[in-house]
């Protein structure tokens, strides 16, 4: 994969990972009421089901098209379309200024790590399009023309540690972001970031797949 590939590919995951959600939301909770070291360590439960969900992907893309090696580019450019229509989703969003819940108040009594991290991994696991999203999104980068699971899972496991790299790092600055991950105006800014390089970037893929 060329340099340029890998730009785009981690430019992609990092304004993806980046972007305020519920992950983001549930991890600054976390880093305000019981420290940002507790918070990172509790974020890898998020960081697995990412990680899980990807491969499982990626297994699936493989071994499918590795019997159907013509439908591979087919793929590709509906991953492409799929790319441009999460970023018009998010630009509809950004217009509605949809508003992402704040930090909760402090409870009395924190819950076991292990009660944290199973909620972590449930916010990473319950968000289905998880899998659409690495179907999507790892075969723009193979240009080989077959689906090669070995690659896959390498784009996968990249993903995942720029997600535990970035959110660790709004854990780290917690108390100085979390007003500013959390407000209105941070969601509407957010999903306008990510329309753009979506649908730029799907646009992009589309054109080169089509070449």
């Amino acid at each position: 994969m060329t340099l340029y590939a890998w730009l785009t590919f981690i430019l992609i995951t990092m304004v993806q990972t980046g972007s305020p959600g519920p992950s983001t939301v549930f991890l600054i909770n976390n880093a305000i009421r019981f420290g940002p070291l507790k918070a990172i360590g509790v974020l890898t439960g998020d960081v697995f089901a990412i990680l899980l969900m990807g491969l499982i992907s990626s297994l699936g893309i493989a071994t499918f098209f590795a019997h159907h090696p013509a439908l591979f580019n087919a793929l590709k450019l509906a991953g492409a379309a799929y790319l441009i229509y999460l970023g018009v989703a998010a630009f509809n969003k950004s217009r509605r200024a949809a508003q992402v819940a704040g930090p909760v108040v402090a409870q009395a009594g924190a819950p076991s790590v292990g009660r944290q991290w199973s909620q972590s991994f449930l916010v990473g696991i319950s968000n289905p399009k998880a899998f659409v999203y690495f179907a999507a999104l790892l075969p723009q980068f193979e240009k080989s023309g077959t689906p090669d699971l070995q690659f896959f899972a390498l784009l996968v496991v990249i993903s995942a540690l720029i997600k535990f790299c970035l959110l660790s790092g709004y854990a780290l600055l917690a108390t100085r972001i979390a007003s500013r991950l959390t407000s209105p105006s941070a969601g509407k800014t957010g999903s306008r970031i990510v329309a753009v390089f979506f649908v730029f970037f799907g646009a992009a893929l589309g054109l080169s797949t089509l070449h």
